[in-house]
């Protein structure tokens, strides 16, 4: 196999090599998300979703899944010693419906809004 010297000051080379870099990692991170992806799980016509799946899909950490489990803001289920937990999909939808709103409402705006002034003030000029 012919070794290819990279001239990374060559104007022509260093493009065509980082395309060809880029387009490997997309795919790359396609595999990954794909193994990622949570099973769909289902149980007397639920979906059943696993802390790790709550996490995914709210974007949150373990630590704020248990806390929103702690304070009684997302309901769950639970077995009788309290070794396995996990959620459904209403007890999500109802999580979702009384937490999130819509961007084009009236309180989407204002929370756009409180979001844009706190981005502001963590800017650093």
């Amino acid at each position: 196999m012919k070794k290819i010297e990279i001239d990374y000051n060559d104007v022509g080379t260093f493009p065509k090599f980082s395309r060809v870099v880029i387009r490997i990692l997309l795919e790359i991170l396609k595999c990954m998300m794909k193994k990622k992806e949570p099973p769909i799980l289902t149980l007397n016509g639920h979906a059943v979703f696993l802390t790790e799946h709550i996490m995914k899909l709210l974007g949150i950490s373990v630590r704020k899944v248990r806390q929103l489990r702690s304070d009684d803001e997302i309901e769950y289920m639970i077995n009788e010693d309290g070794t396995a937990i996990f959620h459904l999909d209403t007890h999500v939808q109802e999580y979702i419906d009384r937490t999130f709103v819509s961007s084009r409402t009236p309180e989407g705006e204002r929370r756009k809004r409180l979001r844009g002034e706190r981005v502001k003030n963590f800017d650093t000029d």
